[in-house]
């Protein structure tokens, strides 16, 4: 289990917060989250549309809020509000590679190109309930996308997409 997360200290202002994840693109043929890395350093990632949740199995359709289909990379973060304490199972599944990292600890990573996949169960203890910073690095190569973020809280049964409402982000600063 991944324990000794915190939340974001100090916790974002309701006011300040926008629905969803914010997201940033770049536009190349990867085959490694590395890849991505590399070409942000010196290639600016493109804002774009926030993700209200993490449920993208979108076969051959657009990927995330982009309107490419394929040769996706994207920077999503923002907060995610786990609202008890208490053992979280979370699991990804994804096309292709993805990297997910709360509050600064990477929790899961494949980065390889892939059909559809999950992850293990990944077990994460809060202590504190509150908005914890999350990112995730992404991308799609060729074909089908998908990137689909579950868990099942303290006491649940079962898994199920983690709701619209424990996602969040601070809007980037318009600069002119």
């Amino acid at each position: 289990a991944v324990t000794g997360l915190m939340p974001a200290d100090p916790q974002p202002g309701i006011e300040a917060l926008k629905p969803g994840l914010g997201v940033k693109y770049l536009i190349s043929k990867f085959n490694s989250l590395w890849g991505i890395e590399e070409m942000a350093t010196w290639s600016k990632p493109q804002p774009g549309e926030p993700l209200p949740m993490l449920n993208y199995n979108v076969g051959t359709d657009a990927v995330l809020s982009n309107h490419n289909v394929d040769l996706v990379g994207a920077f999503i973060d923002g907060f995610i509000r786990f609202e008890q304490a208490g053992t979280y199972l979370l699991a990804v599944q994804h096309n292709d590679g993805v990297r997910l990292t709360i509050s600064g600890e990477q929790i899961y990573e494949d980065g390889i190109v892939a059909p559809d996949r999950f992850s293990p169960n990944l077990e994460v203890q809060i202590e504190t309930p509150g908005w914890y910073p999350i990112a995730l690095l992404y991308y799609e190569k060729k074909n089908t996308s998908t990137l689909e973020l579950y868990w099942q809280p303290p006491g649940a049964e079962e898994f199920v997409f983690v709701p619209a409402e424990a996602f969040a982000h601070l809007p980037e600063e318009e600069t002119s």
